[in-house]
């Protein structure tokens, strides 16, 4: 099965709305304005609704209350709009897809803890764009979604070997496949036509980093620690998938050390329950995983 086959169709089934690709235009046209990308959120009362929401909350930490979205606009930025709109537009769609072979409370919380370490991280090593990673964060393991949506027997079946192996579920793929859930990821991504630093940070973020492009290392590097960490977090027994080592070279690449692991959760922990409700704040699920330990050494 190739790559293209699993993600065939996947994007009529879960299109970006259209005020997200109109913004996305405007973002990367030089001659627009915030007065053009604040009249496209204005005619979408539920991405107006979901965008004022984030900014407004505990989680952004804004000293300044943006009660209307071209005051949003104005605080936050273009680029910082685009990605809290991005965010809550891939959600949105990919919602729309369900399978018994993935508990989608479990995948959230862990798609949701991933992007806040991300974020966390980005901003700790003083990163550019720590929302944008947020958002490759939110995204790194959509591939996993698709891939139980498109054939649950095939991902049971992968799932399965790699609780019994006690191997990480990427090696397993790309063992028996060819590849993994992270190029499924960013090949959704790029028929989404997401930015390709993006696409190339998820693609890359489990296995050698090197094969991402130089510029892109420390974006992979960032996304895979926030991968790894959210699989601890959320581990609940040995009955779940094991969780995977952290790659040297990304742990080098932002200075990571056992010390600032911990630091990182504890964080995350305070904000994922938060995250978790302005994004789906309908999905209920089970609490928060036992944890199992990790080690940068």
């Amino acid at each position: 099965m190739r790559i293209e086959e699993i993600v065939s169709g996947i994007k009529e089934v879960a299109p970006l709305p259209k005020a997200y690709i109109r913004i996305q235009e405007l973002v990367n046209d030089p001659s627009s304005s915030f007065h053009d990308v604040t009249e496209v959120i204005s005619n979408d009362p539920g991405l107006t609704s979901r965008v004022l929401r984030i900014a407004n909350s505990a989680y952004m930490g804004l000293v300044t209350k943006c009660d209307t979205i071209s005051r949003a606009v104005q605080v936050l930025g273009l680029n910082q709009v685009h990605d809290l709109a991005l965010a809550s537009a891939a959600v949105g769609s990919l919602t729309r897809m369900e399978s018994k072979a993935l508990d989608i409370y479990d995948f959230w919380r862990r798609s949701i803890y991933c992007a806040s370490v991300s974020r966390l991280l980005a901003r700790k090593v003083k990163h550019r764009a720590a929302d944008r990673l947020f958002v490759g964060g939110l995204l790194h393991d959509v591939g996993s979604l698709v891939l139980a949506y498109k054939d649950p027997l095939l991902y049971s079946e992968l799932l399965a070997a790699s609780k019994r192996g006690k191997i990480p579920l990427a090696t397993i793929e790309r063992e028996q496949l060819g590849f993994d859930y992270a190029a499924i990821s960013a090949e959704l991504m790029t028929q989404w036509q997401l930015p390709a630093d993006l696409r190339e940070a998820v693609r890359c973020h489990t296995g050698n980093l090197s094969l991402a492009p130089p510029e892109n290392w420390r974006d992979t590097a960032i996304i895979h620690v926030g991968a790894v960490v959210s699989r601890a977090a959320m581990w609940h027994s040995d009955d779940d998938e094991p969780v995977p080592d952290f790659d040297p070279v990304a742990t080098q690449l932002v200075d990571l050390s056992d010390a600032f692991v911990e630091e990182l959760m504890i964080e995350a922990d305070a904000i994922v329950v938060e995250a978790m409700s302005l994004l789906l704040p309908d999905l209920k699920g089970r609490g928060p995983g036992k944890r199992t330990e990790l080690s940068v050494a």
